[in-house]
């Protein structure tokens, strides 16, 4: 029987269909490794965004209480008017008072009133020893302990002795026998401040340095950022200079400086607006 050759239909030799395989795996691998390489690199980038975001959240906060320092806070015998805080080295004014770390990073505490918990509901004369705020609850934001030292309207300091209600009774001599009032006229809707010491530190957790916050309010040390590994600070004239150094969350294998950590270093210029 005769076949046209027109109708034979030639296929793949194993030498072609090998050949062509191995161009595919070539591909194959090289997109692979393309992938995993852009991979990678972003997973690298959204580390290092993290780690500048934290450290600028970070520094914003520091660098917007430091500049509040010395507000609301008496100008003399501040170690009388505060005692339920631990003194450090030097021992806390009105400054921000600097803990130099030597090779450690630095710590920081700094005093004045961050924000106004409660506002007066009625006129308080001069010479009266109590206040009358809007309810019990702004009197429920202060206590005789670590939340005893308020500022009326940013003027003048007093010392929680009592509260009852609504009302604080309250000490502006700590020197002089009883309890002091009022050295003016204070009129409805006064704010009243709390005076608060608040310390930065850095504390190293599980391997992760942490940069806490304390308020010295009676809540501890809380966590602020983490992978805040320094923290230095100095004084030049009437401005601090604060130098925070963060660090990304994991280290790269590919990266050989730093034990494999990409760091940013922030640097601030504050100058308190009340010292």
């Amino acid at each position: 029987m005769y076949y046209s050759p027109k109708n034979k239909e030639s296929g793949f030799t194993l030498v072609e269909l090998l050949i062509a395989m191995t161009i595919g795996l070539i591909i194959l691998a090289a997109l692979s490794s393309t992938f995993l390489m852009q991979r990678k690199i972003y997973d690298v980038q959204e580390q290092i965004v993290e780690m500048v975001q934290t450290a600028r959240a970070a520094m914003d906060m520091m660098t917007r209480e430091t500049r509040m320092a010395g507000y609301g806070v008496p100008t003399s015998d501040l170690s009388t008017w505060i005692d339920w805080v631990a003194s450090p080295t030097p021992t806390i004014n009105a400054n921000p008072t600097i803990e130099e770390g030597g090779s450690d990073p630095d710590i920081i505490h700094i005093v004045g009133c961050f924000d106004s918990p409660a506002s007066l509901s009625a006129s308080a004369s001069s010479g009266t020893t109590s206040l009358t705020l809007q309810d019990a609850a702004e009197a429920g934001k202060f206590n005789t302990n670590e939340k005893k030292l308020i500022s009326i309207d940013g003027l003048e300091n007093a010392i929680i002795t009592g509260i009852s209600g609504n009302t604080l009774t309250i000490d502006t001599n700590l020197v002089a026998t009883g309890n002091q009032g009022l050295s003016r006229n204070y009129a409805v809707g006064t704010p009243i401040y709390l005076v608060k010491v608040i310390g930065y530190s850095i504390v190293v957790e599980n391997n992760i340095p942490i940069l806490k916050r304390n308020e010295n309010t009676g809540g501890g040390r809380q966590p602020l950022a983490e992978n805040i590994q320094d923290l230095q600070i100095s004084q030049s004239g009437n401005s601090i200079n604060v130098s925070l150094t963060a660090r990304t969350s994991e280290p790269d294998g590919d990266y050989s400086a730093n034990s494999g950590y990409r760091i940013h270093t922030l640097t601030s210029f504050i100058t308190p607006r009340n010292l």
